[in-house]
């Protein structure tokens, strides 16, 4: 019985210190354009290709979370340079900037609301 609480009290710590770090680096939509105005930084969408192509943030790369090649194509992205993420709601992106981290990124910031909370301020989307 002692085994096992231990077992179930170190996953929860380490849940609960992925979730900690995760939310460190979320950041609201007025930093984030604020970072996207100041900093050289790469901008990455990881929503599906479908919905990269129905509206995102001008200059974004697409990469799609959900792509089999994920892990490869993101590693081609420098990790010295800033990285802003985002996707539909912001959960995608989260669990995306773990993985960049796990990579070595050095700065990865996440868009708290995702495309969601960006158009509900109605700021600009391109298709192009």
């Amino acid at each position: 019985m002692n085994k096992l609480f231990a077992a179930v009290s170190i996953v929860f710590m380490l849940i609960s210190s992925c979730a900690i770090s995760q939310i460190k680096n979320d950041i609201e939509i007025a930093e984030f354009k604020k970072k996207m105005d100041s900093e050289r930084y790469t901008l990455i969408d990881v929503r599906t290709a479908e919905e990269f192509a129905e509206g995102h943030i001008k200059g974004a790369l697409n990469i799609d979370y959900f792509g089999a090649t994920f892990s490869d194509e993101i590693s081609k992205v420098s990790s010295e340079k800033p990285v802003l993420v985002y996707c539909r709601s912001g959960n995608r992106s989260g669990k995306a900037m773990q993985i960049m981290y796990d990579l070595e990124f050095k700065k990865v910031y996440n868009l708290r609301g995702g495309i969601k909370g960006w158009k509900a301020e109605n700021n600009k989307l391109t298709t192009e």
